[in-house]
């Protein structure tokens, strides 16, 4: 019996030189937004910034990221959504939002057994403020899994399960998506191990669907339970 196949092996026009690129891009294009930010709206330093400039900052850098993607992609003439895989998953929506919900109540169970300790995060500081919540939790199940599945599992994963394998490629990039979330969660590292488990399943997704619109659609519904508890509470677990 043939087994199913459901994406054909990733062969990204792209490697690690371009990685290495974006990474060294990103902080200082978040700088860059950050300090737009600060003069823009009257901060006195960016380490003041509420959670509406910080999500600002970090929507300039995103921004940047792409656009010198773009340029990059645009000299080998390729597109820069769809070579992302930014196109049509063979799965429904419905399935996608029901797997997305049942992750986020897998994190829960997981997070009660792995006994994170009760201790106020960077991320939760940024929640005191009213306005600051409702702007995070807007960003959190919008563009915020937009940008992150189209960087992680769009740009990032193709590139280590061509080199490494699947599963390893699946799960480094699990790992690093991880690692990125850390220091928003004071470096707690049972929220590292619950967040790259979410990052393994999206990554799976990804793959099997051949489509980052298919695992977006997956962490935005995944996002949106802890998000809800942030705009109802101010005290989310994880993002």
């Amino acid at each position: 019996m043939t087994p199913l196949i459901l994406a054909e092996r990733d062969q990204p026009f792209w490697g690690f030189a371009e990685i290495i690129l974006v990474a060294a891009l990103f902080l200082p294009a978040v700088w860059l937004g950050s300090i737009g930010v600060q003069k823009t709206f009257g901060y006195s330093s960016p380490t003041e910034l509420n959670g509406f400039g910080l999500v600002t900052a970090e929507f300039i850098g995103y921004a940047l990221v792409l656009l010198v993607l773009k340029i990059l992609f645009s000299r080998h003439g390729r597109p820069l959504f769809e070579s992302l895989g930014w196109v049509a998953s063979p799965f429904s929506a419905g399935s996608l939002i029901a797997v997305g919900f049942g992750l986020a109540l897998l994190v829960v169970i997981l997070g009660n057994l792995l006994q994170i300790p009760n201790t106020e995060t960077p991320f939760d500081k940024l929640l005191e403020d009213p306005v600051s919540r409702i702007v995070i939790a807007i960003f959190g199940v919008s563009l915020g899994p937009v940008v992150e599945e189209l960087l992680f599992r769009g740009f990032l994963q193709p590139v280590l399960t061509d080199s490494f394998g699947v599963l390893p490629g699946i799960l480094t990039t699990s790992a690093l998506f991880g690692a990125m979330h850390l220091v928003q969660n004071a470096n707690i590292w049972q929220s590292g191990v619950l967040i790259t488990v979410v990052g393994f399943v999206l990554g799976v997704i990804r793959h099997v669907s051949g489509s980052t619109r298919a695992s977006t659609i997956t962490h935005i519904s995944y996002n949106s339970l802890p998000f809800l508890a942030v705009m109802l509470s101010g005290n989310p677990h994880n993002k």
